[in-house]
């Protein structure tokens, strides 16, 4: 049809609707006003063929990260989705346990080979990126790393964003900061903890006592019940205490809903500061401080990447890391 229109051979119009070279400027410019003319949509399935794609990406999360009270990956799922919008991928989501099994548990976009490309959101099963490795699938893993790896990633400034909190705090005249952490040996939740503890240095906090004796911090999977237990375990201790930076919003979630149940002043008594700015931070009551991530920007930049990996599967593997800023509201 179009090269009837435009008198041009097949071959031309294939290399214009793939933007290949080969062609003079003028013709290209035909072929592409005649497409506009008749709105022509080339069929998905023989352009990719062309190309020797899917024009699939896949999208891997591990389902305790995709919950109703995080709404963080989701958000990051949506920036990726709006990213595509200007492409011709499209994405696929599944999730994984993280004591997925290969090959019972593997996606099934995996198992048929119906992806160029994959994302890793959050902590994600180690042996399902060697796996990726193995089969030579491009992939990025999203706000999350694996210790010695060199593998192309989208990072959150959580040192620089949990450092600026307690900055925050301390000028607002807090002098003694507690922290309260889960999921201790998340890398992202490292970097917090690691901030925390140098601001808490740096600033002279806690000038009578151990940092240490201040701070919460644990292993397990964050979630509300963690934020109360750890604020009740610091309240105990019967140590000056007013201010606590959490690790997450989630957790100052729980921190909150436990003072306000022992009827302690926010922020007259102990102020608090989140991190992530999840969607239920703003219409807490009182709105909660938070550490602003841009979470669809976060997803942008992942499909971002990943094209450019996809493309030039050779490159050196690098690091993007997405920049953040505390947002003080009524809790601090």
């Amino acid at each position: 049809m179009i090269a009837d229109e435009t008198g041009v051979s097949t071959a031309t119009v294939s290399l214009v609707l793939n933007n290949r070279p080969g062609v003079s400027a003028e013709t290209r410019e035909l072929v592409q006003k005649t497409i506009t003319a008749l709105n022509y949509f080339p069929k998905r399935s023989a352009s990719q063929l062309a190309r020797q794609q899917t024009g699939n990406i896949g999208f891997i999360i591990w389902e305790d990260h995709f919950s109703e009270i995080e709404m963080f990956y989701s958000q990051c799922f949506l920036g990726m989705e709006l990213a595509t919008r200007d492409s011709d991928y499209y994405i696929l989501l599944t999730t994984v346990k993280l004591d997925f099994s290969i090959p019972a548990n593997l996606p099934r976009f995996l198992k048929y080979d119906d992806v160029d490309g994959v994302v890793l959101a959050g902590r994600v099963p180690h042996n399902l990126v060697a796996l990726l490795e193995k089969r030579k699938i491009p992939f990025v893993l999203l706000d999350y790393e694996i210790p010695g790896k060199n593998h192309h990633k989208v990072l959150v400034d959580n040192y620089q964003g949990a450092y600026t909190a307690v900055q925050k705090l301390a000028s607002k005249g807090r002098k003694n900061v507690g922290y309260i952490g889960g999921s201790a040996d998340h890398p992202s939740i490292k970097e917090r903890y690691r901030a925390y503890l140098a601001a808490i240095h740096d600033l002279g906090l806690h000038p009578n006592g151990n940092p240490l004796d201040l701070v919460y911090a644990r292993t397990k999977e964050i979630t509300p019940e963690i934020g109360i237990e750890g604020i009740k375990e610091l309240l105990a201790k019967d140590l000056p205490l007013d201010a606590i930076f959490c690790a997450n919003d989630t957790l100052a979630l729980g921190v909150l809903e436990e003072l306000k149940r022992q009827e302690i002043a926010i922020p007259g008594e102990i102020a608090v500061v989140g991190f992530d700015d999840i969607y239920a931070a703003r219409f807490h009551s009182p709105p909660m401080s938070s550490v602003h991530v841009p979470k669809m920007e976060l997803g942008k930049e992942a499909f971002k990447l990943l094209v450019e990996v996809i493309n030039n599967p050779k490159q050196i593997s690098q690091t993007r890391t997405i920049s953040v800023n505390c947002v003080c509201r009524e809790t601090s």
